[in-house]
């Protein structure tokens, strides 16, 4: 006889579309993986994330508690966690808990998994120099996981290079500690090379899929590709970037750089960059499919997904020499050191042009994406809870 069980996903802290696919695809993924348990996803009333986790396809056995709106604030998030939350939590028998922000609710004793997934607070680059708020935020995140690396039964990483990083900042070792990568969906698998376009036969377009905002260096891509721009063979080069704007003024610097770029034959083609915007679904493969590079130069990632979405896809991926990305991209990447612009050109000039070089890339990256599966990931997820409840 099955036991139903009752797991809170403490989804209160996503705020970015890598954070909303990660916890869209662990809850659809142990939803199906426990059908007789129940799974309540909490969540920020309005938030952005609001109306598409909503419209998700997650199980019958899915339900969603909207938190106020005012939740969004760190510390209107904390009483609503510590005292409306746990009182929610007690009056639905609520077994076990998912916090997706690798912290632990003080108040709330229940056997959890604390999932990091956030590499910020460990690295000085994102908060150094940038004034008072910053740095003390990130102290107080970090103070926040050091509490769940003492108490949380079980933490979760997203790769090995986050766990050594914030278990060595902290110097301490959890009771128990698990990766649980991130991945491509399992249907996925089955693609190769030849369900997939050509090369060849797609348009000369450099594709990043992520948010824009600064630690994400869309502008060294840029910069890149108006350099190749005055190139010849590069005259209708152009990049594109899908995803949510994060800072307006940052985007804006972007979108200057490619408007009045001339190209070798020194007229002006169609515009260099193009910021796109949040797509998914066809709209968003058809972006990989006709993509001839994917570039990904962020200087903060604790997994990157969109690197091997692009792989499955058949497109070569350019990558900082950065955090996880050497660990999750093998041997399927071409590494740029991190902020060298001028590796990045070069490399991407290389990409572009050699195509036993891209194809090689292509071969490597349908092998390299196939092992990150989320099915491994909630079946192994699924199971600490069984040993926890």
């Amino acid at each position: 006889m099955t036991t139903t069980r009752h797991i809170l996903v403490n989804a209160l802290s996503v705020s970015s579309g890598g954070g909303f696919t990660v916890c869209r695809e662990l809850v659809r993924g142990l939803a199906a993986a426990r059908p007789a348990w129940k799974f309540t996803v909490v969540m920020t009333d309005a938030s952005a994330f609001h109306e598409p986790m909503r419209r998700e396809a997650l199980g019958a056995n899915v339900a969603f508690l909207w938190a106020p709106a005012n939740t969004a604030k760190l510390t209107s998030r904390l009483l609503y966690e510590n005292f409306a939350l746990v009182k929610w939590a007690r009056a639905n028998s609520v077994n076990a808990v998912l916090q997706l922000n690798g912290q632990k609710i003080a108040r709330l004793h229940l056997p959890t998994i604390s999932h990091a997934q956030d590499p910020v607070p460990y690295l000085p680059r994102m908060w150094e120099n940038k004034g008072l708020k910053p740095k003390f935020g990130a102290m107080l995140r970090r103070r926040a996981i050091r509490s769940a690396l003492k108490h949380a039964d079980c933490m979760g990483f997203t790769s090995e290079y986050l766990r050594d990083l914030i278990c060595d900042w902290e110097k301490i070792t959890p009771r128990r500690s698990e990766v649980f990568y991130n991945a491509v969906p399992e249907d996925w698998c089955s693609r190769d090379d030849a369900q997939m376009p050509p090369l060849a036969s797609r348009p000369m377009r450099v594709l990043t899929v992520s948010d824009i905002t600064p630690h994400k260096r869309q502008h060294l891509i840029a910069d890149a590709v108006c350099q190749l721009r005055r190139e010849k063979g590069f005259e209708d080069l152009a990049y594109r970037v899908v995803g949510r704007i994060f800072d307006a003024s940052y985007a804006e610097s972007i979108n200057m750089m490619g408007r009045t770029i001339p190209s070798a034959d020194g007229k002006v083609h169609k515009p260099a960059i193009e910021l796109v915007g949040r797509l998914s679904g066809d709209d968003l493969a058809s972006e990989f499919r006709n993509a001839r590079c994917f570039a990904f130069m962020s200087i903060c990632e604790s997994f990157g997904i969109p690197p091997l979405e692009a792989m499955s896809f058949g497109t070569p991926v350019v990558s900082s020499e950065c955090c996880a990305m050497p660990e999750v991209l093998g041997a399927a990447a071409a590494y740029v050191p991190m902020d060298d612009g001028e590796k990045l050109k070069d490399t991407l000039r290389r990409v572009l042009t050699d195509d036993a070089m891209a194809s090689d890339m292509r071969k490597k990256g349908f092998e390299r994406f196939r092992e990150f599966r989320w099915g491994e990931t909630v079946n192994k997820m699924a199971r600490v809870f069984d040993g926890m409840i």
